[in-house]
């Protein structure tokens, strides 16, 4: 597995070397992520350089084939009718703006999930916290969530890697991201991981 960073984010990917193989090819496994198969001969770091100069077109694909797992990226601090996807289920979600306030905080409280931050703040700021608190909000909850879906392996969760997961001598590692989406499919991938499957 090779490892390269773009705009603060890694893209890990499987190297395939084969001898018949006349030039480099991507492609975007939607369960793996992503595959790359070069010549035997073929040195790695000028395959490295041609998976950065692919990956914005990498993260655009991915994201955009699974569009429900970024949707918290950004979001429209104007906007009053939103909501949060949550292990399959669709919660609302209110802002918070705070005049005696001087930090952020994100919760799940009666039903729904709140934001509050310091009304102060500009934009720029207020998505920067936005990030960090669902990041750490969500990625605990897949911790607590996902690592009981499989019974005969150990599942534990790794930052988001352009991939759903991944199957390692120890068990299963879970893109965090997939505490979104229903426990019933998040088991199937984690099946489809074990039994080795390419989407």
């Amino acid at each position: 597995m090779q490892t390269i960073v773009y705009d603060d984010k890694e893209i890990h990917y499987d190297l395939h070397k084969k001898p018949d193989v006349p030039f480099i090819k991507i492609y975007m496994d939607d369960l793996n992520g992503v595959q790359v198969t070069a010549s035997s001969n073929k040195e790695e770091t000028r395959v490295r350089a041609f998976v950065e100069k692919k990956a914005g077109w990498i993260i655009d694909r991915w994201c955009g084939t699974h569009e429900d797992l970024y949707i918290l990226d950004t979001i429209d601090f104007k906007e009053k009718e939103q909501r949060i996807p949550y292990l399959g289920r669709s919660y609302k979600l209110k802002i918070h703006p705070e005049t005696d306030s001087t930090e952020a905080s994100f919760a799940f409280r009666k039903g729904g999930f709140a934001f509050h931050f310091p009304q102060e703040w500009n934009e720029e700021k207020r998505q920067e916290a936005w990030r960090e608190q669902t990041k750490a909000w969500f990625k605990q909850k897949a911790a607590d969530k996902l690592a009981s879906l499989a019974e005969e392996t150990s599942v534990s969760i790794e930052e988001d890697h352009i991939r759903l997961g991944r199957k390692h001598k120890d068990g299963i590692q879970l893109n965090w991201r997939l505490v979104h989406r229903p426990k019933e499919t998040t088991a199937r991938t984690i099946q489809d991981l074990i039994e080795e499957k390419a989407y």
